[in-house]
C-alpha cells in the first residue's frame, strides 16, 4: 500500500522507464523489474536518506483513514538539510502556493 504512493512520483517514473529499457534489451526479466521497483523505493527512503526537514504552512484540510494521514496546505515553505545533521537555519527554503502531504505508517509497508 505505502509503495503505491511513491509509484506516481517523478523519481519512480524515471526508474520505471529505465527498467522498461532493461527489460526491452533482455538484460532484466520483466517479473523481476516489476516486483522490485516499489520495494527499492521504500528501502531507499527508509535506509539511505538521513535528511532532516521542516514544513511550515497553513493547514487547509486533513484526513486520517486506514492509518494514512493526508494534509493539504497552502502558503507552504519547505526546508531540507540533506546531510541529516546540524541546524535547518541555513538550509535552503522552497515555497509553493499549495502542497499535499501523505504520511503512511511504515509498519504497513510490505517487508
Amino acid at each position: 500500500m505505502a509503495a503505491q504512493l511513491y509509484s506516481n512520483t517523478q523519481l519512480a517514473q524515471a526508474l520505471y522507464e529505465v527498467l522498461q529499457e532493461l527489460v526491452a534489451d533482455g538484460k532484466v526479466p520483466e517479473e523481476l523489474a516489476v516486483a522490485t521497483l516499489d520495494q527499492s523505493i521504500l528501502s531507499a527512503l527508509k535506509n539511505e536518506i538521513p535528511a532532516k526537514s521542516e514544513v511550515k504552512g497553513n493547514l487547509d484540510t486533513y484526513k486520517y483513514y486506514d492509518n494514512v494521514w493526508q494534509f493539504t496546505l497552502s502558503d507552504v515553505a519547505f526546508k531540507l538539510n540533506a546531510s541529516g545533521t546540524g541546524s535547518l537555519k541555513k538550509a535552503p527554503e522552497v515555497t509553493c502556493d499549495k502542497a499535499k502531504i501523505v504520511c503512511v505508517d511504515i509498519k504497513l509497508a510490505p517487508q
